[in-house]
């Protein structure tokens, strides 16, 4: 009996002593999918084969300097130094010390006792992308000793830090002009408190224009074409961030740097940014009642919601007031104001649904997933953010009966029998056969459940 016992206390020990060394091993491995200051792997190199470590004090080990760079510059804590961070979306870099910018040759000098070491990187947050990155214009960082007749002289001098990066990618498409631009942009000015200049290279002024509201709210100085200055015109700056902070796709995770920033404390800065009026769904007991506000946006070339003006019908019978409009129809600070005015928000999967941002919290978002098993990636693009922007979320997965892909193809094959061969093929083949060839005909009785269930959310705060 005694042996028995001993033996079975030997066990647990041993089942206590496994399952802490896979805690342990299973944070090690979120931390260092999280972010890391010092690899260098081949997945880095897709951005900057150039680099190399000559002193390994140019790596910054720790993660103090980066997120409390910005008080430190406030205060005027400065030394020369250079940090490489790696997050999932970017590699980007932080330099503090006499760094002059020559944007016409694509350089960045780095005045310094050390002089040792110069690398090269390209300033937009989708390293992990090939595609993208191929058209990315490149800049040299050159480090120089003092007192070097081959460093340019300064001919603006700024006491503020600077912010630069690179437009591109696929930023004519409104979710990645966020996911890609004006996220990472967010999470890396928006802690100097407007005290920071915007440098960007290939500039479009249409972008800078179109986000205007935005952009005014990070900075507070002139947003630069750097690569247009001229080739004599050297800015200097004492601290510079070299590429953005990118979390993920549409995302910002809390545990990285810097600290604390959430993907609702994103959309609340965009509300005051445009002005809107609504922050969060309330009772008013004082107005006069009125009928809750549903948005359907619709869509002019793929996905199209084909019976849109029945859907329309059906939600205003049961007690919405309905307003239908395309996300293009107007500029974005008026489309931003309309989407605030509602209580939900309904589109087919797209970029459309990036309009969640504007919504008051406790909004409902109603995406409509098409079919071809794409749960997966629409909850992953609006799903989760939708939570982390404190919205209620809510699907309706559209069937096989309501595709209009069973017009163009018979129901034997592989793309009706088994979309998941279709999705092993990559993004392209599954972007051109679920993304771009299907609309969708809801089924009313079906969906109907779905707004009845939206309603009653938004009902609460009526």
């Amino acid at each position: 009996m005694k042996l028995c016992k001993s033996i079975q206390w030997l066990q647990l020990k041993a089942l206590a002593l496994v399952f802490g060394v896979s805690c342990l091993l299973l944070l090690c491995f979120l931390a260092s999918n999280s972010y890391t200051f010092e690899n260098i792997d081949d997945w880095d190199k897709i951005q900057d084969d150039n680099f190399t470590v000559v002193d390994e004090t140019w790596l910054c080990f720790s993660s103090a300097k980066i997120l409390h760079r910005a008080e430190n510059l406030r205060k005027g804590v400065l030394k020369e130094s250079i940090c490489r961070l790696r997050v999932p979306k970017s590699i980007y870099y932080e330099i503090d010390g006499d760094i002059r910018v020559n944007g016409n040759s694509s350089s960045i000098f780095w005045v310094n006792s050390q002089g040792k070491e110069s690398l090269k990187v390209k300033p937009f947050p989708r390293n992990c992308d090939p595609l993208v990155m191929k058209d990315i214009k490149e800049y040299s960082v050159k480090s120089f000793p003092l007192q070097n007749e081959s460093v340019p002289q300064c001919t603006s001098n700024h006491s503020y830090p600077a912010v630069l990066f690179a437009y591109g990618g696929y930023t004519v498409n409104f979710y990645h002009d966020f996911t890609d631009l004006l996220i990472p942009l967010f999470l890396t000015a928006h802690r100097y408190h407007g005290e920071v200049q915007i440098l960007i290279t290939s500039m479009n002024p249409s972008w800078v224009e179109r986000f205007g509201m935005v952009l005014k709210n990070l900075t507070r100085y002139e947003i630069i074409d750097i690569y247009k200055v001229g080739h004599s015109n050297i800015h200097c700056y004492k601290s510079m961030t070299i590429g953005l902070y990118a979390h993920g796709e549409f995302a910002i995770d809390p545990l990285m740097p810097p600290l604390g920033y959430t993907f609702a404390k994103f959309t609340d800065f965009l509300r005051r940014s445009f002005s809107l009026e609504r922050h969060m769904l309330r009772k008013h007991e004082k107005s006069p009642p009125r009928k809750p506000k549903l948005l359907l946006i619709t869509r002019r070339w793929t996905r199209k919601l084909v019976n849109f003006n029945e859907t329309a019908t059906m939600a205003s019978d049961l007690g919405f007031e309905v307003i239908i409009m395309d996300a293009g129809d107007e500029p974005v600070h008026k489309f931003a104001q309309t989407v605030n005015s509602c209580d939900v928000l309904v589109a087919v999967h797209g970029a459309a649904l990036t309009n969640m941002i504007f919504l008051p919290q406790d909004a409902v978002l109603l995406q409509i997933i098409p079919w071809g098993r794409m749960e997966g990636l629409s909850w992953c693009d609006y799903g989760f953010p939708a939570m982390h922007a404190n919205l209620k979320y809510l699907e309706y997965q559209a069937s096989l009966e309501e595709s209009t892909l069973l017009d163009k193809y018979p129901r034997d094959h592989r793309y009706i029998q088994d979309p998941f061969s279709v999705h092993m093929q990559g993004w392209f083949v599954l972007n051109k056969v679920y993304m771009s060839e299907q609309d969708v005909v809801l089924d009313l009785k079906r969906f109907r459940g779905t707004l009845v269930e939206a309603l009653e959310h938004v009902k609460k705060y009526r």
